[in-house]
């Protein structure tokens, strides 16, 4: 695999004028080292961020190649609907620009049935939608069960991943502090835009029974799972994120650990259908609380939601969605 870099203006999370001007400064720098990368059969790019699928479109122009866009979440709706993204021109403008950019791709490909569904509504996007859902490298995950704790140790639940706007994750320290500390252990590896935020909150309001990890090396995710008895994963009260299918709940089970999902949509289906944890409404730091609560006291409970999980990751495993990949890109291509 051929890497070639551009420049980048770094902004982690700092502000929302520094971080459109990070997206800007790649999608131009991008663009400006197309001809590098040699020729190519079929150029591929990932959204959001928005300006990068614009990007997309003038560098596949720029090698003669057909586009996939892969949608992985809708924007602009997702940061209008999370208060991020306010002003009136500013939201036209970016659908303007997500409408182009569908009308230029010769494939859109998205996770879930909900953003398939939604895209293929609109005009410059229809016939063009294919659903390859969200895949996990199931080897990469020792499949074990829970590890044995000493009578009374309370359940440690993790949640590793973006501490984003998207996910609140400040219902998961409200719901540690509800059960106590006796009950329940939450860890917390990741950062992003609301971490900070997270921060404040526990300095404010202390929790004992809540440990944040910072940001890790990936490597370290598989071990971390094993060290751990359930994964929290959570989505905030939108719209949007009903069509979601958060890449984090399929590497907890992959891990054979069982989900408690914070969450509606698509996402609470899937572990409901698989039976491969407990599904507790959104924002609700009560419900679940009385969700680890449960699991807290029933280890017989943890194993069987577990192996129901690393089940369900087998079959979203990278080999058939990779064929599939394949499959699309040739046809393009071709």
């Amino acid at each position: 695999m051929r890497v070639v870099r551009s420049l980048v203006y770094p902004a982690a999370n700092a502000g929302f004028a520094r971080r459109l001007a990070n997206h800007l400064a790649f999608a131009a720098s991008a663009v400006a080292t197309a001809r590098r990368a040699g020729p190519s059969d079929v150029v591929v790019v990932e959204t959001p961020p928005l300006f990068t699928a614009a990007a997309g479109v003038a560098y596949a122009g720029l090698l003669g190649a057909p586009l996939v866009l892969h949608v992985s979440d809708r924007w602009p709706a997702s940061a209008v609907q999370l208060g991020a993204l306010r002003d009136r021109r500013a939201i036209a403008l970016a659908e303007r620009l997500e409408r182009w950019c569908y009308r230029h791709a010769g494939a859109i490909v998205v996770p879930t049935d909900g953003l398939r569904d939604e895209l293929e509504t609109l005009p410059d996007a229809r016939g063009k939608v294919r659903r390859l859902g969200p895949a996990v490298d199931t080897a990469r995950f020792h499949a074990a069960p829970p590890r044995e704790r000493p009578p009374g140790a309370p359940l440690r639940v993790l949640y590793a991943g973006t501490i984003g706007l998207a996910h609140g994750i400040g219902t998961l320290v409200e719901a540690a502090r509800i059960a106590g500390a006796e009950a329940v252990e939450a860890w917390v590896a990741g950062d992003g835009a609301e971490a900070r935020a997270l921060r404040d909150q526990l300095a404010r309001r202390p929790a004992e029974n809540v440990r944040l990890l910072g940001t890790l090396p990936y490597e370290q995710i598989p071990g971390l799972y094993e060290q751990a008895d359930a994964a929290a994963v959570l989505l905030r009260d939108r719209p949007a994120f009903r069509a979601a299918l958060p890449t984090k709940m399929f590497e907890a089970m992959a891990a054979a650990r069982p989900v408690v999902l914070s969450a509606r949509g698509e996402a609470a289906e899937l572990v409901e259908r698989h039976a491969a944890g407990l599904v507790v409404p959104p924002e609700d730091p009560q419900a679940l609380a009385e969700a680890l609560q449960q699991l807290a006291g029933d280890r017989a409970r943890l194993a069987e939601l577990g192996a129901n999980a690393r089940r369900c990751a087998e079959a979203h495993s990278w080999d058939p969605t990779a064929d599939r990949w394949y499959e699309l890109l040739h046809d393009l291509a071709a």
